[in-house]
């Protein structure tokens, strides 16, 4: 494997990653801006429309067919945050083309699409075609509808909106329903013209081989747009608040939900990383063994870091009458990693997670991708080996400073509209 970045634009950085094992190659681009509830919704739909059909293929089944005799090649788009950051993502996959039955050019036809879509969507009296326009809205109105139906996932996204009021990051990814439903043909391509002149942007070629055509493609492309960028912070270090809010909202359902916020103000990244995991990041967590299977004081407790934010968030599916002892418990098994009472078996079986995932990068080509980006936003470019041995050396010292930084921030609860007080 062979990984190279270079810059080819304002802001503009173009990464390869070369792996022999690979029989297909992989596009990702991925443009950096703020999150804002005035953008998300019309940056997310702007994607959705510019894989639905482009200039020259001009319906969704002629893009479809397309790439159908391509050996079934694909376009798809995304969007998620990181902090305070929302990230517009394109990617493209193909078959290599040594593997083409009839030596096609099935790089050259991928490229073709790639630069349609990206550079020459299918625009009319302004904006972007009115049937993509359509669906794709309806999609992403449709998708924020159906976020409560993912109770957990609507837990996290409510603790969040706590946790970071008045920063970007308090907003959805996609925007809200009301700024979904204000977005038109005509400002939802201004919007995707505004990202092409100043979002940040990484693109990201994984193949088994390196091929010029496609660094060409996007530094000419690039080159006829006026671009003004800068650099966005991927780290922006959330206040912890005077004193801990809590929430509770009342929602028709059988199982209640908590979740904690805790915020630190260390720099200690693989302290955090690692500490995460021995909280409640594995099957054998201290949250997990105590207090879902010593206790039995909730049907799953897990938490998750947030490097971007400096965040550590743990989420609870409990019974009403448990949430008291629930949240308590798991107060508790934070101040007992405070007070050093850390097994050596609880850090092994922690670094055996962590390495696992470590090895499991190259396995995909979008593995490399997300690892690179990763590291890209982290500051430091680091290969899973390495960083692996970086969290193999985090002391218990370092652990226990970790877990001290760490306050308690907001608490959201999910009750039982039933049940509620």
């Amino acid at each position: 494997m062979n990984y190279k970045r270079k810059i080819i634009g304002e802001n503009i950085g173009f990464s390869t990653v070369t792996d022999e094992k690979f029989n297909t190659c992989h596009l990702n681009i991925r443009l950096i801006t703020e999150l804002s509830d005035d953008t998300a919704a019309a940056n997310a739909i702007a994607m959705g429309c510019l894989v639905y059909s482009n200039s020259r293929l001009k319906t969704l089944k002629e893009m479809s067919e397309q790439l159908s005799s391509l050996y079934g090649a694909s376009v798809s788009s995304s969007v998620s945050k990181r902090g305070d950051l929302q990230i517009a993502g394109f990617s493209a996959s193909w078959i290599c083309n040594r593997f083409a039955l009839e030596n096609e050019d099935i790089d050259g036809k991928m490229f073709e699409i790639i630069g349609d879509c990206l550079f020459r969507p299918n625009i009319a009296d302004g904006g972007f075609e009115s049937e993509a326009f359509r669906i794709n809205r309806k999609e992403l109105l449709d998708r924020i509808d159906a976020e409560l139906n993912d109770k957990r996932s609507y837990t996290i996204t409510q603790a969040s909106k706590i946790a970071f009021a008045g920063e970007p990051a308090e907003n959805p990814e996609s925007g809200t329903r009301a700024s979904a439903e204000a977005v038109t043909p005509r400002s939802a391509y201004e919007a995707y013209l505004k990202l092409l002149e100043s979002a940040q942007i990484e693109i990201f070629f994984v193949a088994p081989a390196e091929n010029s055509n496609v660094e060409k493609l996007f530094s000419d492309s690039f080159s006829q747009i006026k671009r003004v960028s800068r650099d966005y912070p991927f780290r922006s270090v959330s206040p912890v608040k005077p004193q801990p809010e809590n929430v509770s909202e009342e929602i028709d359902v059988r199982q209640c939900k908590i979740a904690l916020t805790f915020k630190s103000d260390s720099d200690d990244s693989e302290a955090l990383t690692l500490l995460s995991a021995i909280y409640g990041g594995t099957p054998v967590s201290k949250l997990f063994a105590n207090v879902r299977e010593r206790l039995s004081l909730c049907y799953y407790c897990a938490c998750r870091y947030n490097k971007s934010k400096n965040v550590i968030m743990v989420d609870c599916g409990v019974e009403k009458n448990n949430i008291g002892k629930a949240s308590e418990e798991i107060l508790r098994q934070l101040d007992e990693i405070r007070q050093g009472n850390i097994a050596e078996a609880e850090i092994q079986s922690a670094l055996l997670a962590l390495e696992n995932s470590c090895i499991s990068v190259g396995d995909t080509p979008y593995s490399y991708v997300s690892w690179y980006f990763e590291r890209f936003c982290c500051g430091e470019i680091k290969t899973p080996s390495e960083y692996f041995e970086s969290l193999r050396g985090v002391t218990k010292d370092r652990l226990i400073k970790a877990a001290a930084s760490l306050k308690l921030d907001s608490t959201y609860h999910m009750l039982n509209k039933e049940t509620a007080q």
